[in-house]
């Protein structure tokens, strides 16, 4: 994943607002109490407000906070510096109720390029889980009711080194590469044939 977070520093956004509509957007939800995914469908659910702060946020009060991946702050990337986090932030504020109460979830944001025309895919890893997290990862499924996949079980690793930590109420984006063939299926993909899975999401509690 390292190679990945710097490029937030360079990639150009394309019609990141777009995330205002329902094609792609969903909420994945996973289960703490066993630390391990639930495989169920889709849900969006309203998140809970929470007064935690990591010290890259943007001090919201509408219930989500942006936060600035690690390898990012530490190369000087803040919210205000970066083109890329403040679209992101835009879309919290827009959405601060996106992400399922009590537990982790995925939040599609859209597709973007970066200077040499390379096509990456946003999420946001949304922590509505009552304690901060670190290292958690888990398997990755995108891709439709025809059993065509952009990824299937794909592993997604966020170390704290190079992630941070997640707090409570809080996002930060995870950038993930995409091939030709894989921005096209992606295209493709809609609320009537999408299909989006979590599997064996582990993490650490930071207390």
């Amino acid at each position: 994943m390292r190679k990945y977070l710097y490029l937030l520093t360079i990639v150009m956004v394309l019609a990141l607002a777009a995330c205002g509509k329902t094609e792609g957007n969903a909420d994945k939800p996973v289960n703490d109490e066993t630390n391990q995914a639930e495989d169920t469908n889709r849900t969006e659910t309203n998140g809970t407000e929470g007064d935690s702060q990591s010290g890259e946020t943007d001090g919201s009060e509408q219930g989500l906070k942006l936060q600035v991946l690690k390898g990012d702050q530490e190369a000087g990337v803040t919210l205000e510096n970066s083109e890329l986090y403040r679209e992101l932030n835009k879309i919290i504020q827009k959405n601060p109720a996106i992400g399922v109460a009590d537990d982790f979830s995925l939040y599609i944001v859209n597709t973007i390029h970066d200077d040499q025309g390379e096509s990456r895919l946003v999420l946001f890893g949304i922590n509505r889980l009552p304690v901060a997290i670190k290292n958690f990862s888990f398997k990755y499924t995108l891709g439709n009711k025809d059993n065509e996949y952009v990824w299937e079980k794909q592993r997604v690793k966020m170390n704290e080194e190079e992630a941070g930590i997640l707090e409570p109420n809080s996002a930060l984006p995870i950038v993930l590469e995409l091939t030709e063939e894989q921005e096209e299926l992606l295209k493709s993909l809609d609320n009537d044939n999408q299909v989006m899975v979590i599997d064996d999401f582990t993490f650490e509690e930071v207390k």
